[in-house]
């Protein structure tokens, strides 16, 4: 009976566990089948949601952008250095005594011979009255030296004195006419001195300083006042050694000055020096500068270029179009709608120009980015903005801000 009953519950049980595992299996599947269709429902939502990147037009103004041209550059070699009048005058005393007044104050212009300053001369014709006196007193002794000499001369020829009494009497004249005209220059000097009392301008110019005023006292070589000519500068500038092959006496130098705005000046090289200096090596040019307006001053400051020669010609652009990275140079030039990166071969700079030769990299007509700004990048599509017409409704897209470097 049980093992009837065994027999028979055996293949019951068989089937329930196959039943079961079956069971197990679709359930699995059921869920993966749902966890990869609730995948790909969220991947298509996503790639739905998101949209493509479009690039942001670069909108430059036409200042911002050079063409570029072809043409020869100057070569020339920066110089910096201050201005300094070449004709100035030191005036001093060359008396002493007590000032009485200066005529002249700091800009005042003069003429050559005006009276600058004049000193008290109470002293000075005392000692010339002294001086007179002197001088008479030795004239009136040489006078009876004179009558002395003569009388022992005729004498001598009498044979009435000795020869040794006619020498005394001559050596007594000799000296009294030694003396008289020793008192003599005490009356030119004394003269002089009165003379020079009143102090004149040796030059046409401006009073750049007084250092005296009315009531003191000066000493003999005391400065009185400075006088500057102004219609002539001379800016002293050195440059290096190696440059100083292209360099001859009269090229031309044009520079400016702070205060003068875009005014450029322009001098010549009047003087080279022949030592160079001990600590840089370098050597000083000596510029003669014309100055007939009086509008440059002593002091200024100058910075320029001295012109040598002109290079070949070739294609130029603006320096500030340069990029630099790695040392290598390159440009960014605006080509069909678009930025184009260029590596060039720069040469000569133009100091006063600001442009720059290209040796290699590009050619005439090719617009370039001019000024310097971060974040161009070769492709990006970019605009040159055109001017809008005066009266016209149109108004132009913002331009995307770019940062400058």
């Amino acid at each position: 009976m049980n093992q009837s009953s065994n027999s028979a519950g055996k293949p019951f049980l068989r089937r329930t566990s196959v039943w079961l595992v079956l069971a197990l299996i679709l359930a699995g599947s059921g869920g993966l089948l749902a966890y990869r269709a609730d995948s790909v429902a969220a991947t298509k939502s996503g790639e739905e949601t998101k949209k493509p990147e479009v690039a942001a037009t670069l909108e430059f103004a036409p200042t911002d952008v050079a063409v570029v041209s072809v043409k020869a550059l100057e070569r020339t070699v920066s110089v910096s250095g201050s201005l300094a009048p070449l004709t100035q005058s030191l005036v001093k005393s060359t008396v002493a005594g007590q000032v009485r007044q200066v005529m002249v104050r700091e800009g005042q212009s003069v003429k050559v011979g005006d009276i600058v300053a004049e000193i008290d001369t109470a002293d000075l014709r005392a000692r010339l009255d002294a001086a007179k006196a002197d001088l008479e007193e030795r004239n009136s002794r040489l006078t009876i030296a004179t009558r002395n000499r003569d009388t022992n001369r005729a004498l001598l020829k009498q044979n009435f004195i000795s020869q040794n009494a006619y020498d005394q009497t001559q050596s007594t004249y000799q000296g009294s006419d030694a003396a008289v005209r020793w008192a003599e220059a005490q009356v030119r000097l004394a003269t002089k001195a009165i003379n020079d009392a009143v102090v004149r301008s040796p030059i046409a110019g401006v009073v750049a300083k007084r250092m005296v005023n009315g009531g003191e006292r000066i000493t003999p070589d005391a400065p009185i006042v400075n006088i500057v000519n102004l219609s002539r500068l001379e800016l002293e500038a050195a440059i290096p050694a190696s440059d100083i092959p292209g360099v001859v006496i009269g090229q031309s130098v044009r520079f400016r000055v702070d205060g003068f705005g875009e005014r450029q000046f322009e001098g010549k090289i009047e003087r080279i020096n022949p030592v160079a200096e001990p600590g840089s090596r370098a050597i000083k040019l000596f510029v003669a500068v014309p100055n007939p307006d009086y509008s440059l001053k002593g002091g200024m400051f100058a910075e320029g270029v001295v012109m040598l020669a002109q290079a070949a010609v070739s294609p130029v652009i603006p320096y500030s179009a340069v990029f630099e990275e790695a040392g290598q140079s390159y440009v960014f030039t605006i080509e069909s709608g678009k930025l184009a990166k260029h590596a060039v071969t720069v040469g000569q700079k133009d100091e006063v120009s600001g442009l720059v030769a290209v040796k290699s990299g590009l050619t005439e007509g090719i617009p370039v980015v001019r000024i310097r700004m971060v974040g161009l990048k070769a492709g990006a599509p970019a605009i040159v903005k055109t001017t809008v017409a005066s009266g016209s409704n149109a108004v132009p897209p913002a331009p995307i801000p770019v940062k400058p470097s």
